[in-house]
């Protein structure tokens, strides 16, 4: 369970940045400010980028100031009612970031390169899958995307009754969940197409990885509506996702806040502001930064590829090889659950 919590903290304390940064781009997309090149303005004049440090130390005073926020936010949520907290955002915004999102993907569709793009998303690389770095990564990515070997299944299972069933809601989940990505797949390549046939380079030229991909490729499309209709539909996504993103932050606290004060014994309040406030000096001090991206890669990489994989399969040696449980467990599936398991369920 500790190293679970590990992932939990180590996620966390990046992932308040990419809420402040989705959280600035609301206001921005007011005036849609990254203008006619949204990866040099994200780059240049949002981050203020110096991607040869690993730490600069020169603070963005507008994305620390939203961070602060961000974390005074979350830690006075869990602090209170966890379910009162992230049931009321979820339910309100997670449907419009959904709604929006799907607008977006649709718009990314027509425009001009969309199929060059689509073509490069869609045409498999066979090679690839005797690289094991891949796996490991693809391993990491759905681990990451699921919440599987962080810990937060077994604390919100916590909060189920003790006759639920499971095995819907699984199939449900994880079918949404890849649903949406192969969505979201289709919308970004869509548009580095768009972004490619612009610049007459290669897709794969102008195909950019990490985290900020979301803030030049989903701009670039909203630059492509008209200009009060992509103003609105900036100001809905952005902020919907800055919302669905501190639903998700506070799912990553509680489960080290859960730890901590069950392992000490401690009152809500009182653990929330011991773990919550040393999560928030730390996330502060390294991301808020010019180099913060840079940072927030090496973590990031780090904590999916290596963590999250590691956990998952030290938890599977655990209860398979050496507690023998897994009889049990499906066992108890399959008296509480509609859908029943068996022998293939066990072996994946």
């Amino acid at each position: 369970m500790y190293k679970r919590q590990g992932v939990n903290f180590f996620i966390a304390i990046y992932y308040a940045v990419i809420i402040a940064w989705a959280a600035l781009y609301t206001i921005k997309s007011v005036t849609q400010a990254w203008g006619d090149d949204p990866a040099e303005y994200f780059m240049g004049d949002f981050l203020q980028a110096e991607p040869e440090a690993t730490y600069s130390g020169h603070i963005v005073p507008s994305i620390l100031g939203v961070m602060i926020l961000v974390w005074i936010v979350c830690i006075a949520t869990l602090a209170t009612s966890i379910n009162e907290g992230i049931g009321k955002l979820t339910s309100i915004f997670l449907p419009v970031l959904a709604v929006m999102f799907i607008i977006l993907v649709i718009r990314a569709f027509f425009l001009d390169g969309a199929a060059e793009g689509l073509n490069a998303f869609f045409t498999p690389d066979w090679s690839v899958l005797s690289n094991p770095s891949v796996w490991i990564a693809a391993y990491g990515q759905i681990f990451f995307s699921l919440s599987i070997g962080f810990g937060i299944m077994i604390t919100y299972a916590s909060y189920l009754k003790p006759r639920t069933n499971l095995t819907n809601t699984g199939l449900v989940t994880a079918f949404a969940n890849s649903s949406f990505e192969v969505l979201a797949g289709i919308g970004v390549f869509a548009t580095l197409g768009f972004m490619a046939a612009q610049s007459g380079q290669a897709v794969d030229e102008v195909a950019t990885s990490g985290i900020g991909l979301a803030f030049i490729a989903f701009p670039t499309v909203i630059s492509e509506m008209p200009k009060v209709i992509g103003s609105v539909f900036g100001l809905l996504f952005f902020l919907s996702l800055a919302i669905a993103g501190v639903t998700s932050l506070m799912s990553l606290l509680e489960v080290v806040v859960s730890a901590v004060k069950d392992k000490l014994n401690l009152g809500r309040v009182q653990a929330t502001l011991t773990v919550g406030g040393a999560m928030a000096v730390i996330s502060l001090l390294a991301f808020p930064t010019t180099s913060g991206l840079v940072t927030l890669d090496i973590v990031d990489k780090f904590t999916n590829n290596v963590g999250i994989v590691l956990v998952a399969l030290l938890t599977i040696i655990a209860i398979d090889w050496i507690l023998r449980r897994t009889n049990e467990f499906a066992m108890h599936l399959n008296a509480v659950s509609s859908f029943k398991v068996g022998t293939m369920w066990q072996i994946f």
